[in-house]
């Protein structure tokens, strides 16, 4: 049985790549997407682990990523991307190459794109890729500003905006929850310094009565 199922994942895996690979070779001059439905099936054949894996491969081909965000193919960057439950996998796989596609999204102009590609990243995660500058030291924000497109940098912007409060919100809680920790620490250990005074004098007496 787990010759068997190593097999069916093997087979599973090849399929997945070859049919994005062929797929993905056309779309620099096709505006038509795959067959999304035949994607899903074949995604949900592959474990978390190899499908990251496999992605990965293809950055030094077809970097396919890429090439869905250069169209504004948000169904597909959606269906690879969500296809991870964890962001964290979704972020290895966003940071693959310093140009990332969150850059290329955000170079052509494709807001639905780049809105997809930060939704599936948790705040502190948004904030890293809209960081990454590529290899002309460049940020999303400003490949998009140096090609006029306007309504991308204002999104942009407001997700950092809304990112940046909340992770000074999530660190004015963390530090809440640290001071109230070290208040309660001394509450108890005042209270257990009142409760033993007591317990000491009456244990003198008994000790002194029974002499």
């Amino acid at each position: 049985k787990a010759i068997m199922s190593t097999y069916v994942s093997t087979q599973s895996a090849e399929k997945l790549l070859q049919y994005l690979m062929r797929q993905y070779c056309d779309l620099w001059s096709s505006p038509i997407s795959p067959d999304m439905a035949k994607l899903r099936e074949v995604l949900t054949q592959l474990s978390d682990e190899q499908k990251l894996h496999i992605l990965q491969q293809w950055y030094s081909v077809l970097k396919p990523l890429d090439r869905a965000a250069q169209k504004g193919h948000t169904e597909i960057l959606s269906t690879l991307l969500t296809s991870l439950q964890s962001s964290e996998d979704r972020l290895k796989l966003l940071m693959v190459r310093k140009l990332t596609p969150l850059h290329v999204a955000a170079l052509f102009g494709h807001t639905e794109s780049v809105k997809m590609i930060l939704d599936c990243l948790t705040a502190d995660q948004q904030i890293q890729i809209m960081s990454v500058q590529d290899c002309d030291g460049e940020t999303a924000i400003q490949q998009a500003d140096h090609r006029g497109r306007t309504n991308t940098v204002r999104m942009l912007r407001e997700y950092q905006h809304r990112a940046d409060n909340l992770m000074r919100e999530q660190e004015q809680r963390r530090r809440q929850q640290e001071q109230q920790r070290i208040n309660d620490e001394k509450t108890r250990q005042r209270l257990s310094g009142i409760y033993a005074q007591p317990i000491y004098i009456v244990a003198v007496v008994v000790v002194w009565w029974v002499k």
